[in-house]
């Protein structure tokens, strides 16, 4: 099977986004599948802070003969100008041809800052409404399905969970003082390190790492600095080897993030993988991932989250079971299975005819289920 991979990260991007295409690309590849990227570093963007528009609109045009080579396409969003673009005119007038269609939904798009908090919720809306066009739609979580259900028929509508490398993670859940808390994840405003850096404020025997980088690294080194946080270190962008060793002496992974922008989560997993107990605000699908292995907190509460890190350090009987708990969790979440559950949706398209999608609404049972491969 041809296949392109349309997604807006890619390595050597470091992201959860970029892991994503790097480890679906490698799966793929390695079942004997032919896979090409096309990401946002072939169609350019323009960034404003966490506005980013992309020259889709510019592109697609010349693209679109390109597209006639594939089986089936395979597109991540929602991203603005990019995903949206794509799902409305990507393979419009290919012909009955065409290459299949699926879009994995990641997240909505939630952006705080006035007056961009007043253009999201419709254009939220119309992402999951524009998901219908696929021919089929994958998400990550029970959450998301249940969102995407008010528009995508539960026939087109699949739970696949993103992974983990089990083995190349796995570190003893019993880990030497001092307590360690890392944080793990690209320094932007949704990610929500302050609160992570206010909740640790006050609590000099609780060691905090902050690995990854983004355009607000500066801006949080000052802030720490005025917390006179003298126990934190900013690791920056470490590679995979160097990251899994500081995960192996960790014993809490905290995912502050402020926004549904963060649905899933994959360094949740990566951190359950080696050891480290989950702690999470209290998201969609995020909530999800930590389940009851874990400590999730209202999103933006520092003193919610810095009352779990306190009792998480005082506490080492319980740490080490949720530590356990979470390990065993993260087990069942290989890339392996990934991989297989998108073959399985991938094989059922391609020997399937096309038909046309239908434009009214679809009123589906609002139900949340336990994880699974595929609907």
């Amino acid at each position: 099977m041809k296949i392109l991979l349309v997604i807006s990260e890619a390595p050597p991007v470091k992201s959860g986004i970029a892991r994503v295409a790097d480890k679906l690309s490698r799966g793929l590849r390695a079942q004997g599948h032919h896979v090409e990227i096309l990401s946002l570093q072939e169609v350019p963007r323009v960034e404003w802070g966490e506005i980013r528009l992309s020259s889709m609109p510019l592109k697609l045009p010349h693209l679109k003969e390109r597209f006639r080579e594939y089986d089936l396409i395979h597109l991540h969003g929602p991203v603005p100008t990019f995903s949206d673009v794509f799902l409305l005119w990507g393979l419009r007038g290919l012909g009955p041809s065409r290459p299949r269609l699926v879009y994995t939904y990641h997240a909505p798009i939630d952006l705080r800052s006035f007056p961009l908090l007043f253009l999201t919720q419709p254009y939220n809306k119309l992402q999951e409404w524009l998901a219908r066009l696929a021919d089929h739609v994958v998400v990550t979580t029970p959450a998301y399905r249940q969102r995407l259900s008010r528009y995508v028929p539960p026939q087109k509508l699949s739970v696949i969970p993103w992974g983990v490398d089990f083995e190349r993670f796995v570190a003893p859940v019993e880990k030497p003082d001092p307590f360690t808390v890392v944080f793990l994840g690209q320094l932007r405003p949704y990610k929500g390190l302050p609160v992570l850096l206010e909740a640790c404020a006050g609590l000099p025997d609780v060691r905090l790492w902050v690995i990854g980088n983004g355009h607000g690294a500066e801006a949080y080194r000052r802030r720490a600095a005025e917390l006179a946080l003298e126990n934190v270190t900013f690791w920056g962008s470490l590679p995979d080897e160097a990251m899994i060793r500081r995960l192996h002496e960790a014993h809490v992974l905290v995912l502050p993030s402020l926004t549904r922008s963060e649905a899933f989560g994959i360094a949740l997993l990566e951190g359950m993988a080696a050891g480290c107990v989950p702690v999470a605000s209290h998201l969609p699908g995020v909530a999800d991932v930590v389940g009851n292995e874990g400590f999730t907190f209202p999103a933006g509460d520092v003193q919610a989250l810095r009352e779990v890190l306190i009792r998480l350090r005082d506490d080492v009987p319980l740490r080490v079971h949720l530590a356990s708990l979470a390990q065993a969790k993260a087990r069942l979440y290989p890339w392996e299975r990934v991989i297989f559950g998108y073959e399985r949706v991938f094989n059922r398209l391609v020997t399937r005819p096309i038909t046309v999608p239908s434009f009214s609404p679809v009123e589906v049972p609002r139900r949340v289920e336990l994880p699974e491969i595929a609907g």
